[in-house]
């Protein structure tokens, strides 16, 4: 009988030592999954912010996630069983959770392409704006309008994306219609000094001109030109504004559409 207390005593004294090394261990593994944590998020001065902190969140996970399984094992839970249960829950979940799990990959699958960073002007679709955020998620994009559009990074990752972070010069494409009667020629040198005259117009590539159509009420002429990218927006509206003004004082007319219209007269009006 003594033997048998004895031995009772000693189960249970092994049974709180493996308890204890299990909470050892997923302490040990908090710790060190912080400690790893912010190690990589401080490296987000290096690389993209977005690659940092989502590779931190990411290796956290794995090392929480290591350190309960073995925990578990320690204490004698049969993971066997616990994995195949994980495992039909997984499926289920994956099932249910579709959408998610697409934004979630096509949202790592961009921050480790660096497709997109925060502070690019990019336009997708019909939308431009400045990007806020690339999110495991989503993404976010300031409007040039003001709004926050939160698009789901599946719908960024299969869109067309035109982004302009690397572009130090942007050409601008203008078309301007000058009446029948006026001339081209003199049109064109009103346009090209006017160019030339603008500080902000850069001197290479050159701009240049051409006759682009006869429309139905004017001959169209298209102006090429090239500024520094930030300030493309700018020189568009006050180049627009300018030319206008200088055509007009040279008596150049910019007509609006007009139409010719012909009325036929039968006997029964006459």
């Amino acid at each position: 009988m003594v033997f048998s207390v004895s031995e009772y005593i000693i189960e249970i004294f092994r049974g709180l030592y493996s308890y204890i090394i299990a909470v050892i261990v997923v302490l040990a593994s908090y710790i060190i999954a912080h400690y790893l944590s912010k190690k990589i998020t401080a490296l987000k001065t290096i690389i993209q912010p977005a690659i940092a902190i989502n590779t931190a969140r990411i290796v956290k996970l794995i090392i929480l996630t290591t350190g309960v399984f073995v925990a578990l094992s320690i204490i004698g839970v049969d993971l066997g069983g616990l994995l195949i249960a994980a495992g039909f829950t997984g499926i289920v979940v994956g099932l249910a959770a579709q959408q998610t799990l697409s934004n979630l990959f096509s949202g790592l699958a961009m921050i480790f392409e660096g497709r997109l960073k925060p502070g690019d002007v990019v336009r997708i679709g019909s939308d431009w704006g400045t990007v806020e955020s690339v999110n495991v998620l989503s993404t976010t994009i300031r409007l040039f309008s003001g709004e926050a559009l939160v698009i789901p990074n599946s719908v960024v990752f299969n869109s067309s994306i035109y982004n302009f972070r690397d572009l130090v010069a942007r050409r601008i494409q203008l078309t301007i219609g000058i009446s029948y009667n006026s001339s081209i020629d003199k049109a064109i040198d009103i346009i090209k000094k006017t160019l030339w005259d603008h500080p902000l117009v850069l001197a290479e590539p050159e701009p240049f001109i051409i006759v682009d159509s006869l429309g139905e009420s004017s001959v169209n002429l298209n102006i090429f030109f090239w500024v520094s990218s930030k300030h493309f927006l700018q020189v568009r509206s006050t180049i627009l504004g300018e030319l206008k003004k200088k055509l007009e004082e040279a008596g150049i007319e910019i007509p609006f559409p007009q139409r010719v219209v012909w009325i036929k007269q039968t006997e029964s009006t006459r």
